[in-house]
């Protein structure tokens, strides 16, 4: 079903692909905006504005010029800023928005899991002697400054964006996807003793926390910031492809 205008896409989770394909297959004008390169996954097959908005004066004039009648923010779960920076924009100008989260992960009795809100305070819950691993990402490493374990294992699954500011930490390199024997095997060989982990839900980095669940580390995980408040949510690509279905054009 086509409709007027211009469908925005914000990109960053893998369920954009999957709705991004969805639209283009329906004939909607579609136009991704994608924050910072994506990794192990296809290009996009539309087209894309890379990098970040400055503000939202400028993302405000983009969307106009873009003809943007429809948000649909499928972006990393943990990007809070681009959802309440898109939010707020189409709350003030009418544009119909919908955020896409996919459910989080779901501790069983075999996990050993602790939750945090945020890495910070995650860290400092990091007993003396522990070598952590973590995938939160090299743009995160200021919230380590106060790291006080042994030494801090930081996946990186690009090329290193830069030194590490501190000696305890060393860069693990990667391409994904990595699967629960890789994931043990790396543990041991590294001899970690707990993992720093972000909900993001899904299957695809799942298997860091079977190797965890099957190896007996401890967990602490951080908790996905909350959605835009009062704005309609949907868990799934298909539930996305009818909120643009039923949306107004």
């Amino acid at each position: 079903m086509k409709h007027s205008g211009t469908t925005l896409v914000l990109a960053g989770a893998r369920e954009a692909h999957g709705i991004v394909a969805g639209l283009a297959e329906s004939g909607a004008r579609v136009i991704a905006s994608l924050p910072e390169p994506e990794r192990g996954v296809p290009p996009l097959p539309v087209p894309v504005r890379p990098g970040r908005f400055s503000d939202a004066d400028e993302m405000r004039a983009w969307m106009a010029a873009q003809e943007v009648r429809r948000v649909i923010d499928a972006s990393h779960s943990f990007d809070d800023d681009i959802s309440n920076l898109a939010a707020e924009i189409c709350s003030t100008g009418g544009i119909p928005y919908l955020r896409v989260l996919r459910d989080g992960w779901a501790q069983t009795s075999a996990d050993r899991w602790t939750r945090f809100p945020t890495i910070s305070e995650a860290v400092r819950a990091v007993p003396q002697d522990a070598r952590i691993f973590s995938n939160t990402g090299f743009g995160s490493l200021r919230h380590y400054a106060a790291f006080p374990g042994q030494r801090l294992f930081l996946r990186q699954t690009g090329q290193a964006e830069a030194t590490p500011p501190w000696p305890f930490v060393t860069i693990v390199p990667g391409q994904p996807p990595f699967s629960e024997a890789q994931e043990c095997g790396l543990f041991k060989e590294l001899a970690v003793t707990g993992l720093i982990c972000r909900d993001v839900g899904g299957p695809a980095s799942f298997s860091k926390l079977a190797a965890a669940r099957a190896l007996e580390l401890p967990v602490l995980m951080i908790n996905r910031p909350a959605p835009p408040p009062d704005l309609p949510l949907a868990r799934t690509v298909q539930e996305a492809l009818a909120w643009q279905t039923a949306c107004p054009t």
